[in-house]
């Protein structure tokens, strides 16, 4: 067979960007780990099969979790896209389960990386806008402490405003709280509304009770019940309009299931 080139678990590239041995690194499609420290415009041999622990965001991740890879900031996301609307790379998936009963990085917000099971497959990025109205994406947000106590103030962003002339249709929306060691005393009902304008998306709140618990817990927040008008090319925003939260130190996980459309 004289046509045959290679295995291909090793692929090489043109260095996008500095890199460091054992860093991610995305060229197009293309998704692998670095084997060397290289300079931006170098000759480069990334890995492209097997399994790694990559640096990643605050996001959390059970085994089996997609996982995706912002080419900003150079970090495995739970994301499919930046907080800016681009699209994130599907890389893999979480493994995170070990045959000790520990399980590896990556299922707390704080772990600094995550293990993951690259798809050589590469089906690239996902798509941050659609036209098909039934397409529903998903997207996961994790507030720090400092941002549920900062909402009284400033609406905390999640989901960043689409391109003129789309609009963001919000299908459910999922908040755990994971508390930690202090829990959060005052506060109000936590909403959700289109940045800048009173418009909701959502029937019913997050009471106070959830942010202030002692104990996980999870509000599923439904779509409304009557007709309304999601504003144009405007994100999304959680926001508490009551009293500041007091002191504490767990987070909030935010999943929104929404869909992007374009307006004729």
């Amino acid at each position: 067979m004289q046509n045959y080139v290679q295995k291909g678990q090793t692929l090489t590239v043109v260095a996008p960007y500095a890199l460091v041995s054992g860093g991610g690194c995305q060229v197009g499609n293309i998704f692998g780990v670095s084997v060397n420290t290289q300079s931006t415009g170098d000759s480069s041999e990334l890995v492209v099969e097997g399994v790694f622990d990559l640096a990643k965001d605050t996001s959390t991740f059970a085994s089996g979790d997609k996982v995706f890879w912002n080419n900003t900031t150079l970090q495995a996301t739970s994301s499919p896209m930046t907080a800016a609307g681009a699209s994130n790379k599907e890389i893999g998936y979480a493994v995170l389960s070990q045959a000790s009963g520990t399980n590896a990085l990556g299922g707390a917000s704080g772990d600094a990386t995550v293990r993951v099971r690259l798809n050589p497959l590469g089906f690239g990025p996902v798509q941050a806008v659609d036209t098909d109205p039934s397409l529903i994406q998903k997207a996961v947000v994790t507030l720090s402490a400092a941002q549920i106590i900062a909402m009284y103030g400033t609406p905390q962003t999640i989901l960043s405003a689409p391109a003129a002339g789309q609009v963001l249709v919000i299908d459910q929306i999922l908040a755990q709280m994971k508390p930690g060691g202090t829990q959060f005393t005052g506060g109000g009902a936590v909403s959700f509304q289109y940045h800048g304008t009173g418009v909701v998306p959502h029937s019913g709140n997050i009471p106070a009770a959830t942010i202030n618990g002692a104990t996980g817990s999870e509000n599923v927040v439904p779509p409304p019940t009557g007709t309304i008008q999601p504003p144009a090319a405007t994100g999304l925003d959680i926001l508490n309009a009551t009293a500041a939260f007091a002191t504490g130190n767990g987070t909030l996980v935010v999943t929104v299931f929404y869909s992007i459309i374009t307006l004729s």
